[in-house]
């Protein structure tokens, strides 16, 4: 199975009536533009233990700005074994961990931050559209606010990198830490009914009394479905390599049409995401689940990419890095169509990623309840995520859990609290986990009103409050390859030819 034809022949028609490089409204901007935001900022914010002294020596002596993907790989194992000794060790020791940012290249930074703002100003002054004007005027903000929390990082000033990090997200709202807590009294609600899961249900609701100062409703809503289903033991999941899902994603990538983007291993540990100013796809280095190529398919390519590479081609080229606060919409729309994707496997969206995003970044900012920590958080994911296990694996011993649930629940933390400098502040953290349930319920209460708003916001990386600005512009939305071929029937045998052809050329070698 490949792209079909009608899919290729459709998109190389759209391809040419789209506007061209030298007759885009910003195409004395966009080239510039695209240089100083083109950086991946998740290795600048790789989190680092303290170093022993060979470690500093090792580091020393292999990085060397500009850093490339080779030195990444090389330096890599020191941030992870430094980062995973202290935070072994700040939890045996009942203490916030220290951790720092070795990889972030400040000079670079500075730079960056320094020609942005002059491109900024240029474009004020010399820029006729009005439209482009105003639409660079608000990303080039943006940039120089996240680039210069980044700086906050480095010179470890939590002040002003909690004062950024609130202008570039924006804390979670009342109302949206209730649809999460909402969904954690339904997780209680069925934990408690169930005798395995009952003790550890009751711990979790004593840290909300004591700890959160929050006290959950749990007669609310009790004839409601299961909210977590447990899975069959007797499934095995048919898994893929990351190599095998780098092959498949670059292959349909190139038989979609989408020329210029890449597919690479992330070995830093920056997990998967698309960085559209780099054209780049990057998957973290695991056993890819088919159920979870099949989402990736559907949220990071036929969300994130399409909607980049339609921007790239429209009459305004910086759609296809990025608006001012594009970023709920843009996670919103690879949410709704990812849930449709389930639909049509008989299977119901995972929502635990994005209401555990609201969660943590409510309870760390102390939206309603008192500020967490680093160490109060992990404690009360702990409890969170294995209740959330032993629901969806009823079968499995605790300790097994338990050891598995330890490794996520680390990640969970390192995610909310990246780039903070001090993690002894309570109250400070990184925000942008909120855009995740912010987003799917703005595009759910949209799509109920006008579900043609999805092939409006079809045409590049914008936010849904711009897309008044842009209607002068009559964009025609592009077509979708890699959507309809996320909605295959047949895309499971697919994925698994090509692990099949990564062992055929294993044997070969």
């Amino acid at each position: 199975m490949r792209v079909n034809r009608e899919a290729q022949q459709a998109m190389g028609q759209w391809l040419s009536q789209a506007t061209p490089p030298e007759q885009q409204l910003d195409r004395r901007w966009i080239g510039r533009y695209r240089e100083l935001t083109s950086q991946d900022s998740y290795w600048w914010l790789s989190w680092a233990g303290p170093f022993t002294e060979e470690e500093q020596q090792q580091w020393d002596r292999l990085f060397t700005p500009p850093v490339g993907e080779a030195t990444k790989e090389l330096v890599a194992p020191l941030l992870k074994q430094s980062r995973e000794r202290e935070l072994e060790a700040a939890l045996a020791g009942q203490r916030e961990p220290r951790l720092w940012y070795p990889a972030i290249e400040i000079n670079e930074v500075r730079r960056r931050i320094t020609a942005l703002v002059g491109l900024a100003a240029e474009i004020e002054r010399e820029e006729p559209n009005e439209i482009v004007r105003l639409l660079y005027h608000g990303a080039i903000e943006n940039d120089v606010d996240y680039l210069r929390m980044i700086e906050a990082t480095h010179e470890g000033d939590t002040e002003r990198y909690w004062a950024l990090n609130l202008r570039i997200f924006h804390e979670p709202t009342p109302d949206e830490m209730t649809h999460a807590f909402t969904w954690l009294r339904r997780m209680l609600q069925q934990g408690i009914e169930q005798p395995e899961t009952a003790e550890i249900s009751q711990r979790l609701i004593r840290f909300l009394h004591e700890q959160l100062r929050l006290s959950l409703d749990l007669s609310a809503g009790k004839d409601d479905p299961p909210l977590v289903r447990a899975r069959n033991p007797a499934e095995t999941p048919r898994t893929i390599s990351a190599e095998a899902a780098r092959n498949f994603y670059e292959t349909i990538l190139r038989e979609s049409g989408y020329e210029g983007w890449q597919v690479t291993i992330d070995y830093a540990g920056g997990g998967t995401r698309v960085e559209s100013s780099l054209r780049h796809l990057f998957l973290s280095q695991e056993q890819f689940t088919l159920e979870r190529v099949r989402i990736l398919l559907a949220h990071e390519l036929a969300g994130h990419v399409a909607r980049s590479f339609a921007g790239e081609h429209s009459p305004i080229g910086l759609l296809g890095i990025g608006t001012r606060d594009y970023y709920p919409t843009e996670e919103g729309l690879a949410l709704y169509h990812e849930r449709r994707v389930d639909e049509l496997h008989g299977q119901m969206l995972d929502d635990s990623g994005l209401m555990s995003g609201m969660l943590a970044t409510g309870l760390a900012s102390g939206v309603v309840t008192p500020p967490q920590t680093f160490s109060s958080l992990y404690t009360f994911f702990e409890m969170l995520l294995l209740l959330y296990r032993l629901l969806r694996r009823p079968w499995e011993d605790v300790q097994t859990a338990q050891k598995r649930v330890h490794r996520l629940v680390l990640t969970r933390c390192l995610r909310t609290y990246r780039g903070v400098p001090d993690l002894g502040r309570a109250g400070v953290c990184h925000l942008q986990d909120v855009a995740y349930l912010r987003g799917l319920l703005l595009i759910d209460r949209m799509a109920a009103e006008d579900e043609t708003v999805l092939d409006r916001l079809a045409v590049g990386k914008i936010a849904c409050g711009q897309l008044p600005v842009l209607h002068p512009l009559r964009m025609i939305p592009p077509p979708q390859p890699l959507r309809q071929l996320a909605y295959d029937p047949e895309l499971d045998s697919y994925i698994l030819s090509f692990e099949s052809s990564e062992k055929d050329a294993e044997k070969l070698a």
